[in-house]
């Protein structure tokens, strides 16, 4: 096993004699900027400045974060703080805090809400207004955009909206915005365009990241005013509150991450004794789950029992009850502070907090998933090692990763600064982007200008919504973006074609179709729900694609409706009996829609998915070419439209699910 060695410097921020915060966190409170990005190191607290802001200030905030996981980890982190460091009663801090995401809904069903999108309506205004104190929900995306695009009018509460947001909130966050697709920059969008342009708009947008992407130039196309803009760095420290100690990273080569574990069987002892987690991060979800066996003899050799080892995936998070014996616990309902060990993939890289000063992890696939993942240990005033598990096989097919593991090789067993690590990880992330400024700013990456049009769309959508009647109406139209403008002079001209006999039809639908497309945030495929029939009856959810690739599931076993309405295979015994030893190689396909065609055609989903989509519908051949002759402006409007924009419209559209995340 080959291994290199460096260490990353403990480093602090500073911190402010009146009021204790950083001077990033006090630029995010108090800067008069409408917009601010803001970049700092992973456990620098972003976030914690918020909390702040609702304890001292008595302000409210919408926080925006990525996952359902860290929904819940950041409502448990501020109940805590709430509770036990600011004297609030656990009940006065529950009434002052609200997650909006799927699992919440769950619950409030379940406790016999059944107005439950009322009932978020009503929290935009506030929570408990029979109480003093600032007030924070804590929401995924979709279930914000689902509220702004919701399908019918609540009884009395059918006219709020975005303005309510803009005017019920002082602070609207976008907690991790690298993690905004192109196609969800909408929300982002229309709130910075519209905090900035509104008179009376209370709230100031922040956009929070330890790996930044440069969303400059897709803010400019969208017209918001320069000087509305901040864009603030926290900067390191010797002196002040620690944010990270001196971490060791160990580059390990070797072809497995169990050859890694087994061989530091003594280390994760030690840590257990130590009252300390042990965080271990995958690249790839079927190596984990095919692992589970050897990781459960390796986790026994280390002194841990059953009940202490907690699976953190999209597979694992979504199972009811144990698994493998009952040794591994999951289930996203499961607290990650009560367990001795985490056994995770890329979604503990966003914002999740743990009390680990030992991480095994994979490099990620990106250098942002790197820095990310690095981050999660050694937390405040602690000395911790990072073991970093690596073969020749990853590093041929990234580029990133050799430009960074030659860096560590000229730098072995030197101390080096975190502000280094990160400048070498951006400019490796920046290589990838044509035209990325080098202008000091460590960014991973760059918004691309196809945002700003999926932006537009999403303001046209929202403008013929019905809580957008009357003066409301008007201000959007008066601060409508050029793209917006332009999304909706193109979609104008295809529809054009609604009323040909022949392409009538197929013109309606692939337009409605496409403003549909506003709706989707993210593009995540829908779960098939698997029964394992081994005695207890786990329920789990696996993608089409992922079942396809790696198991014999869904050539065994037939695919049922379920009461619910959701796709259900029942299986014998458990999911892990059915991996295959040789992996299909399956393309992920798409059965992307046309205006001018009855049918679908079947297409790669790469990449090069919207240059195909291109090709294909440029062929000016067979009976539906007539469509280019009879209406060349509406067509070509649809060209520019996706071209524009990066959407394509899929006969599976309908089928289209934010489940994964909510």
């Amino acid at each position: 096993m080959e291994i290199m060695k460096l260490t990353v410097e403990r480093h602090c921020v500073a911190q402010l004699p009146e009021s204790g915060l950083s001077p990033l966190q006090h630029e995010l409170l108090e800067n008069s900027a409408k917009i601010r990005i803001a970049n700092a190191p992973t456990g620098a607290g972003k976030s914690y400045a918020f909390e702040r802001a609702m304890l001292d200030k008595g302000q409210r905030i919408l926080f925006i974060v990525p996952t359902r996981r860290l929904c819940q980890n950041l409502a448990a982190g501020l109940l805590n703080s709430l509770s036990h460091m600011h004297g609030w009663t656990k009940e006065y801090a529950l009434s002052k805090i609200s997650i909006w995401n799927s699992d919440e809904t769950k619950k409030l069903r379940e406790a016999g809400e059944s107005r439950i999108m009322a009932r978020r309506v009503r929290e935009i205004t506030d929570l408990n207004d029979a109480l003093e104190g600032g007030e924070m929900v804590i929401a995924v995306p979709e279930v914000v955009s689902s509220l702004l695009l919701r399908s019918y009018p609540e009884k009395g509460l059918s006219d709020k909206g975005v303005f309510d947001l803009l005017t019920g909130f002082d602070h609207i966050v976008f907690d991790e915005f690298h993690t905004i697709a192109p196609r969800g920059f909408g929300l982002a969008g229309l709130f910075a365009k519209l905090a900035a342009e509104l008179q009376g708009s209370r709230a100031r947008v922040s956009f929070l990241s330890a790996t930044p992407l440069d969303i400059a130039q897709v803010l400019h196309r969208l017209d918001i005013p320069e000087d509305q803009i901040i864009t603030l760095e926290e900067k390191l420290t010797s002196k002040g509150r620690w944010v990270h100690g001196d971490v060791c990273m160990i580059f390990c080569q070797t072809d497995s991450m169990v050859n890694l574990l087994r061989k530091n069987i003594e280390v994760i002892k030690k840590e257990r004794k130590r009252n300390r987690q042990v965080v271990i991060i995958y690249n790839k979800l079927i190596d984990l789950q095919e692992h589970l066996p050897e990781l459960k003899q390796i986790f026994i050799n280390s002194g841990t029992t059953s009940g202490k080892v907690l699976l953190i995936n999209s597979i694992d998070d979504s199972r009811s009850g144990k698994d493998n014996g009952n040794f591994f616990i999951s289930g996203r309902d499961h607290d990650p502070e009560n367990f001795e060990i985490l056994v995770a993939t890329a979604s503990v890289e966003m914002g999740v907090t743990f009390r680990a000063d030992i991480l095994f992890m994979e490099p990620g696939f990106e250098p942002m998933n790197f820095l990310q993942r690095y981050g999660r240990a050694a937390r405040g005033n602690h000395d911790g090692k990072v073991f970093i598990r690596w073969d020749d096989d990853f590093a041929g097919r990234q580029p990133w990763f050799r430009r960074f593991h030659k860096w560590i090789n000229i730098h072995q067993n030197q101390i080096m600064g975190i502000d280094d690590v990160t400048e070498i990880l951006s400019s490796s992330a920046r290589k990838k982007f044509k035209d990325c400024p080098e202008n000091g700013q460590k960014h991973f990456g760059k918004m691309p200008n196809r945002a700003a049009y999926a932006a537009g769309l999403y303001w046209n959508v929202l403008m013929s919504h019905f809580s957008n009647r009357g003066h409301r109406w008007k201000y959007l139209k008066e601060f409508q973006p050029k793209p917006a403008s332009a999304v909706y002079c193109l979609l104008k001209q295809v529809r054009e074609m609604n009323s040909d006999r022949n392409f009538g039809d197929t013109a309606k639908f692939w337009c409605d179709q496409f403003e549909k497309e506003a709706h989707t945030l993210r593009n995540i495929a829908r779960g098939i729900r698997l029964v394992e029939r081994d005695g207890q009856g786990n329920a789990l959810r696996a993608s089409e694609q992922w079942l396809l690739r790696n198991t014999d599931i869904l050539e065994r076993f037939p695919l049922i409706m379920a009461e619910d309405g959701e796709e259900e295979v029942h299986i014998s015994g458990t999911l892990s009996q059915h991996f295959l030893t040789e992996k299909n190689y399956i393309k992920a396909t798409q059965d992307a829609c046309f205006p001018h065609m009855p049918y679908p055609v079947i297409l790669d989903d790469d990449v090069f998915l919207v240059d195909s989509w291109c090709r294909e519908f440029s062929k000016k051949e067979g009976p539906d070419a007539l469509a280019w002759t009879l209406y060349p402006k509406s067509m070509n409007a649809a060209l520019k439209l996706v071209q524009l924009t990066g959407l394509i419209v899929s006969a599976d559209s309908e089928c289209a699910s934010t489940i994964g995340v909510l």
